[in-house]
């Protein structure tokens, strides 16, 4: 490494890391299939140390905090009036949505200094992803008649920060005193595939591991 970032080939510095990068996923992914050894020596079912705590803000109707290993998230609920619900336009209809839940991303939770832009495609869709998992289990409009708006803060990233978001969004619905039918809670699950006869599940993967697999699903 310390030969191919000479001077010498100053001019090939984006090949030279593509083509470490490339080996070092070559090399996790034999790891992981030959020795079944992850890169922090867990288990393929081990999951990273969990720390939770709620109520952490006392002028929100709910907040909660969801920590696995080096992802963090902060999940706030508000509650509203009937008039507070969402319009939802489409080209059939219009209707209104009483629960809506909103996943930030900011650079600083990946270690990065870039300016606050817009959502992206990737944080609607993080959203839309918990909001499903959690609007299934809220109670019945008439027994409980409020507006409920749910926004997740991603702390700090290494491996699904969504699914660390529908168990912050959990405990924050909870702590705002939402009579949910019952908690809800997800992970990611990656799977490294060389054939039908050699393949690995790997609960809860962190960012190397997702890079280097072939599919991440959340559970």
């Amino acid at each position: 490494a310390a030969q191919l970032s000479s001077e010498q080939y100053s001019d090939l510095a984006t090949q030279v890391e593509e083509a470490m990068q490339q080996v070092m996923r070559e090399q996790m992914r034999k790891l992981l299939l030959e020795q079944r050894v992850r890169v922090d020596n867990r288990a393929p079912d081990e999951i990273r140390p969990l720390f939770t705590a709620v109520g952490l803000l006392p002028r929100t109707h709910g907040s909660a905090l969801f920590t696995r290993g080096e992802t963090q998230v902060l999940s706030l609920t508000t509650l509203g009036a009937t008039r507070d619900q969402k319009l939802v336009r489409s080209l059939e209809q219009e209707e209104y949505s009483r629960f809506m839940h909103h996943y930030n991303f900011p650079p600083f939770c990946t270690g990065e200094a870039k300016p606050l832009r817009g959502a992206s495609r990737r944080e609607i869709g993080h959203g839309a992803l918990v909001s499903r998992s959690l609007e299934r289990m809220l109670p019945p409009e008439e027994e409980f008649p409020y507006t409920i708006r749910v926004v997740s803060e991603v702390l700090e990233s290494n491996g699904s920060s969504s699914m660390a978001s529908a168990c912050a969004s959990s405990m924050s619905l909870m702590d705002a005193g939402v009579p949910i039918k019952a908690a809800v809670a997800g992970i990611s699950v990656g799977l490294v595939y060389e054939s039908e006869d050699n393949y690995l599940l790997l609960t809860d993967i962190q960012g190397l591991e997702d890079a280097a697999g072939d599919m991440d699903f959340k559970v």
